[in-house]
């Protein structure tokens, strides 16, 4: 028998390998541990101390060495992506898990019920909390994002409300809504945000954008209501069918209801005193607009009666009425607001003018009126600006755009209707780029122009606040029997759409599209 020996070049490869082998392990080892513990790198980690329970005057009271009922004073830390709770005496009553990386938290009544809840934003270990669905047999080790919700109270006591499986989108950070302290959002690393609200059963995600479609002058001269009348039964859903589905897919639509609506026969009437029959309201409500703005030339075209009537029905139909009020009002609102997804809107509705005279010093709340050169001279058809009564005009322009400043206390976003400019003139008046410019000084957003019975030009103006504001100057006709022209046969349809941001809630695209305003 012969028996071979290894030599020394067997001994260095049999080394080799065995030092690549362990180095093969060992990088395997680490990519196991790495993929079971990877944050994106990009996640901003949070630190940060929340008064739950507790008046703040009184907390600074203690640390100026003052005496101060904090019985019910409870405190929330976040530091070194843990979270801890202490109460009145000084006592924690609640540390996050071990396996737990706190990335923020938030504290508000999500639920409404009176007391306060902790809103955590958290990295664990698996992608469901304590239970999982039947079907999953053994949950994954890997790091995951997740939502969880304790319930806190006065004594500083803790317990889990809720907590979410992976949410399905990666936070980078999360705020509360600054108008809703309800709604809390999320943004991930393309600034992409999303909104989540309480439902009965825990948090639901809800549309984070707001659709507006807004049309031009709504006229119902004399050949339509007859045609109504005579051919449709007295219906006039008709007008209104070929813009059904922008209509009905957006979120907020809205038109310049330029007639008033009377429920007596002897009142129906068109050019140049306008009265359109009440089913033209019903069929307005039938569509599914949203919003009416009623201030106008037209608006006392049926005096008193006329506005009760209008104001009255658009109320019972449950559309948002702007720009008059009901006789009966003591109270002048300058606005009205609109909730969708979250969001609040403010809506504001100007006229230069009315065409049947002032009836202010009786109704001074009925019609909402820009900036006048008088108030005994706010007939006829042109927009009104007059040098020679500069001081109340600017008192007024103060006023409005004190309004509209207001307005953006309360809102998250101000739309202004503006009843302006000359007729039948494409070209933007002066006194046009007048009251942008109050509105712009005021913060408005978006100013929706009407009363040229033709489409004018659309821009992006800046604000003196350094933001921007969109107007579109003039949209035409929406339905109308004016076929004199081809301009005033072709109206405009403004969309555009309205996001909310971590920033806040800001105007995200817009466009103008043709339509044939002849109702045809």
């Amino acid at each position: 028998m012969v028996v071979m020996k290894a030599g020394p070049k067997f001994d260095k490869n049999c080394k080799r390998l065995l030092l690549f082998f362990g180095i093969a392990v060992a990088v395997c080892v680490v990519l196991i541990f790495a993929r079971n513990n990877y944050i994106p790198a990009w996640i901003r980690w949070n630190e940060k101390e929340v008064t739950v329970y507790g008046d703040e005057s009184a907390l600074q009271d203690e640390s100026n060495g003052e005496s101060s009922d904090s019985a019910s004073r409870v405190m929330v830390k976040l530091w070194k992506k843990k979270l801890e709770v202490t109460n009145s005496s000084g006592e924690t009553t609640f540390v996050s898990k071990k396996d737990f990386k706190v990335q923020d938290v938030l504290v508000t009544d999500i639920d409404r019920d009176g007391d306060k809840e902790m809103i955590v934003l958290l990295w664990k270990h698996g992608l469901y909390g304590k239970h999982r669905p039947f079907w999953i047999e053994k949950d994954e080790k890997n790091y995951s994002q997740h939502v969880f919700i304790y319930d806190v109270d006065e004594a500083g006591n803790v317990s889990e409300k809720w907590c979410a499986s992976d949410m399905g989108t990666v936070a980078r950070r999360i705020r509360l809504m600054d108008k809703n302290d309800s709604i809390f959002l999320m943004e991930d690393k393309d600034k992409n945000c999303t909104l989540w609200m309480w439902d009965s059963w825990g948090v639901k995600t809800i549309d984070s954008k707001v659709s507006v479609v807004a049309f031009g002058d709504n006229l119902i001269h004399e050949p339509i209501y007859e045609y109504a009348r005579n051919e449709e039964n007295g219906n006039f859903d008709f007008m209104y069918e070929p813009f059904l589905d922008e209509i009905q897919t957006a979120d907020i639509a809205a038109l310049n209801a330029e007639t008033v609506l009377v429920d007596k026969e002897s009142m129906v009437g068109g050019y140049p005193s306008f009265g359109s029959p009440i089913q033209v309201g019903e069929a307005i409500s039938h569509a599914g607009f949203d919003v009416v703005s009623c201030a106008n030339n037209h608006a006392l075209d049926r005096g008193i009666q006329g506005i009760d009537t209008t104001v009255n029905f658009y109320k019972d139909a449950g559309i948002t009425c702007v720009g008059i009020q009901d006789s009966t009002d003591t109270e002048y609102r300058p606005y009205e607001l609109i909730s969708r997804n979250g969001m609040r809107i403010a809506l504001f509705s100007y006229t230069y003018g009315t065409n049947a005279g002032d009836i202010s010093e009786d109704y001074p709340n009925v019609v909402h009126y820009l900036p006048r050169k008088d108030t005994q001279e706010i007939g006829g058809k042109k927009a009104a600006f007059n040098e020679t009564k500069e001081s109340a005009v600017n008192e007024q322009g103060n006023k409005l755009i004190s309004d509209i400043e207001s307005a953006r206390k309360e809102a998250d976003f101000v739309i202004v209707f503006a009843h302006w400019g000359d007729e039948y003139n494409k070209e933007v008046t002066p006194s046009q780029e007048h009251f942008a410019e109050l509105f712009a000084e005021g913060g408005a957003d978006v100013v929706i122009g009407t009363h040229p019975h033709v489409v004018q030009k659309t821009e992006m103006l800046d604000r003196p606040d350094g933001g921007k504001m969109l107007v579109y100057y003039s949209l035409g006709n929406f339905r109308a029997d004016q076929a004199q022209s081809k301009e005033t046969m072709a109206g405009a349809e403004a969309s555009f759409t309205i996001a909310h941001t971590y920033d806040g809630v800001e105007l995200l695209d817009y466009e103008t599209k043709e339509i044939n305003a002849y109702w045809k």
